[in-house]
């Protein structure tokens, strides 16, 4: 396993997710589909919790006109909400509660850019970090390879979250659902698995 490097100042958008320490989780995708909207994300069982334990849940509506995705906790309290135009490639997320016309119209948290690669996913997250007064910084998410079963998100150079495939089979067997283990850095924002999970479904998650 890659050594992950510990934040010097927490990154979040959600302060209260923040890892105390390297934490690994799960996330599952609830469709055969790789254009699903609908995961749960979930806390890696412990000899002192031998149970997965719900952290967070994405719903979401891909044949939308804005392609929203919506992010909760695992009560089921929405956290922010992740939407594209249909002709865009960027991503935008907002806080919940805005309506379609305002969250288009408003600052989002932060944007998911994609970057130009002949084989490789790459995308930059542009997040407004919540832990140092809404200070803007960026997350480079990278595909490993072309299979798209590892991940590496890096901030300013140090990795900061890993992200694996969890079954090659499930990238080409019909019928069969993906799931990822999330390898996270102390200081990082648990809720911000989501991207490099959307990277590795194409952009399409």
């Amino acid at each position: 396993m890659e050594s992950l490097t510990p934040t010097k100042q927490p990154i979040s958008i959600r302060p209260e997710h923040i890892a105390s320490s390297t934490t690994t989780i799960q996330v599952k995708q609830h469709s055969a589909s790789w254009s699903s909207g609908k995961f749960t994300i979930s806390s890696t069982p412990t000899a002192e919790d031998p149970l997965f334990s719900k952290l967070f849940s994405v719903d979401g509506d891909v044949a939308s006109l804005s392609q929203r995705r919506h992010f909760c906790d695992a009560s089921g309290l929405p956290l922010f909400e992740i939407s594209r135009k249909k002709v865009g490639v960027t991503w935008y997320l907002h806080l919940p509660g805005e309506s379609s016309s305002k969250a288009s119209s408003s600052e989002p948290i932060a944007t998911v850019v994609p970057k130009w690669s002949a084989l490789k996913d790459k995308f930059d997250v542009h997040l407004r970090n919540a832990s140092v007064n809404g200070e803007e910084t960026v997350l480079e998410v990278r595909g490993q390879n072309v299979w798209k079963t590892k991940t590496h998100v890096t901030h300013r150079g140090k990795l900061v979250m890993v992200v694996k495939l969890t079954d090659v089979a499930a990238v080409y067997l019909p019928g069969k659902r993906p799931s990822w283990e999330v390898v996270v850095a102390e200081g990082m924002d648990l809720s911000l698995v989501r991207w490099p999970i959307f990277c590795l479904n194409g952009g399409y998650s």
